[in-house]
């Protein structure tokens, strides 16, 4: 009778150590099972919930905030105010279809980014002005290259005189670590149908031939960008080639060049959006998103697959993608 107590009380305890080892297991496969009908990542792609600024009214007036390199996906807006590519042309689009939005901010905090990225943002806001929003831009400290880029459908745009803006043109970077391989006795074996399919390779130099197909691509997505700060602006092309030459300007020489419309911070650009719109008075909101436990264990999930590399190897090894950039770039 007193062995049988202890066997009970043995599996009691053993039921209590696999429930407590099961049912977290359980619960995330159920919370990950509920969400995997979406199509956009940890965050939903629409209905975004309002966070009010400032005002009142049923007029609205949304602020989109553009930070760090465009065209890169954060992690998760849970935890960042950096909104990944995919959610900013989600919140562009959102403003754009509710009735009750008049004008959009677009506060641009970006040293610019990649070159389809931009111009993806760039029809988006093409499309938020067919759809009759007017549209604003406020430049932050920086707001270059494809940042600018992202500006010019702008019916307005207000920089701070100290806003590093400009930067206007496009690059490639590479990055050739041919000594590096030789010194650690590392060397890629290459076999490729065509003489031209390892292009920009990093572990030899880059011959004429390649350096001419480069920059045959930045030519004409240089001229792409001409064109919009062009159409944009409504400055003769003559003078937007005169100065998209890649220097960056302040926001007062920006100013005096025409690539912006007046001076002042993210206050005076959304007065202005509630001039252009002709509002009385409005009310001023930014899109949050509406983050669950669910996006948490993903993140943690997705944090906890990183693979180490703390001697930098793998960096060296893994093949580098050139990017045709509107970036700004030391």
């Amino acid at each position: 009778m007193k062995n049988r107590g202890w066997l009970i009380a043995l599996a009691i305890i053993v039921g209590i150590v696999l429930s407590c080892a099961i049912l977290p297991l359980g619960g995330m496969a159920l919370l990950l099972a509920a969400g995997s009908g979406s199509t956009s990542g940890p965050l939903p792609a629409a209905d975004w919930q309002e966070q009010i600024i400032s005002g009142s009214g049923t007029d609205r007036i949304v602020v989109i905030t553009v930070s760090g390199a465009i065209g890169v996906d954060a992690g998760s807006g849970l935890f960042s105010d950096q909104l990944g590519h995919g959610q900013l042309l989600s919140q562009i689009r959102q403003a754009a279809r509710d009735p009750q939005v008049k004008a959009v901010v677009l506060r641009v905090e970006s040293p610019g980014g990649g070159v389809v990225a931009s111009n993806e943002i760039y029809h988006e806001l093409q499309k938020l002005r067919d759809a009759e929003k007017r549209l604003v831009i406020s430049m932050g400290s920086v707001a270059a290259s494809g940042g600018y880029y992202i500006a010019t459908p702008g019916e307005r745009i207000y920089a701070n005189p100290d806003t590093l803006t400009g930067s206007l043109g496009v690059i490639i970077s590479l990055v050739n670590v041919e000594e590096t391989f030789d010194k650690l006795g590392l060397r890629q074996v290459v076999f490729k149908s065509g003489e031209l399919k390892d292009i920009g390779s990093p572990t030899r130099e880059t011959t004429d031939e390649e350096a001419a197909i480069f920059q045959s691509i930045i030519d004409e997505a240089y001229q792409g960008f001409v064109d919009v700060i062009e159409a944009g602006r409504g400055m003769p092309r003559e003078n937007v080639l005169e100065i998209a030459d890649g220097r960056i300007y302040t926001g007062r020489q920006a100013l005096a060049l025409n690539l912006v419309d007046e001076l002042g911070n993210l206050d005076a650009a959304i007065a202005g959006a509630q001039e252009l719109a002709g509002l009385e008075r409005a009310l001023v909101v930014r899109y949050q998103s509406r983050g669950s436990l669910r996006d948490l264990l993903l993140l943690r999930m997705g944090q906890s697959q990183a693979p180490s590399d703390p001697l930098g190897l793998r960096t060296l090894i893994e093949p580098q993608t050139p990017r045709l950039e509107y970036r700004m770039v030391p």
